[in-house]
């Protein structure tokens, strides 16, 4: 039998082929590989505006892929918070280059106040890192006395953290004659709009040093509550303020 077509010649002839193509892969297509295109390296995206990181990519041939965005109250909307390659790693142009974006702070659901006591009303809001602004009044038939029954941002709407909610409050049913309400322990905003609704005027306002309650808390009103409202009414409240410390 002729050695080239025995079982041991071809065997050997696979294992050479194998170390060449080993020897070749390693030496010179490796090599070649690596060698394709310049390598650079890979600037810091992070916290830069993305357009910006775009157009410093572009510059150097990279392609640019927005794989992802996320609410980061840390970056700004539209800043670069990660990116892949990360940053100062030896690259080549020309290859992909991924980056996460920043959707800013995300924003906070606006809970139904409807209902609530205003002074509940305040702390689910301030709960929720919102602030109450004001609180109107106004007579309503449908709603008990101290009730909310109006808000300044819909419930469901998203709304920016620290923003400043009005609410409205019921002061319950019109009465069918009017007459002069208890005014004592509110604020002087809250009595303004009632008196306002009511057709009362503000005489003169007074103030007393008073530690006790909060500034603008009514301490006193000249008309009695419960008398008959008639045309021209003036009322004089007096209302607290906070003592002064008098220092010699």
């Amino acid at each position: 039998m002729d050695f080239r077509e025995s079982r041991l010649f071809k065997i050997g002839i696979v294992i050479v082929s194998i170390i060449i193509f080993i020897f070749l892969f390693d030496k010179i297509i490796m090599p070649w590989y690596v060698d394709l295109g310049d390598e650079i390296e890979m600037p810091d995206l992070v916290e830069m505006d993305v357009d910006e990181a775009k157009v410093a990519l572009e510059k150097s041939d990279f392609n640019v892929i927005i794989s992802d965005s996320v609410y980061d109250a840390n970056y700004p909307e539209g800043t670069v918070v990660e990116q892949m390659p990360v940053a100062f790693s030896t690259v080549k142009q020309g290859r992909n280059v991924y980056l996460t974006v920043s959707n800013g702070e995300k924003p906070i659901i606006m809970p139904n106040l409807f209902g609530m006591s205003p002074r509940d009303a305040e702390l689910k809001l301030q709960s929720m890192g919102l602030k109450l602004r004001t609180v109107l009044q106004v007579y309503n038939d449908l709603y008990p006395e101290g009730a909310v029954i109006a808000q300044s941002h819909p419930k469901n709407e998203p709304v920016s953290k620290n923003s400043r909610i009005t609410i409205t409050v019921s002061l319950g049913e019109m009465p069918s004659q009017k007459k002069i309400p208890n005014l004592i322990g509110k604020s002087l905003s809250a009595a303004r709009q009632q008196l306002r609704q009511l057709d009362v005027s503000i005489n003169e306002i007074e103030y007393e040093e008073n530690n006790a309650y909060l500034p603008n808390t009514i301490l006193k009103q000249s008309l009695k509550e419960g008398s008959a409202i008639e045309e021209g009414n003036e009322i004089n409240l007096v209302v607290s303020k906070l003592e002064e410390n008098n220092e010699e």
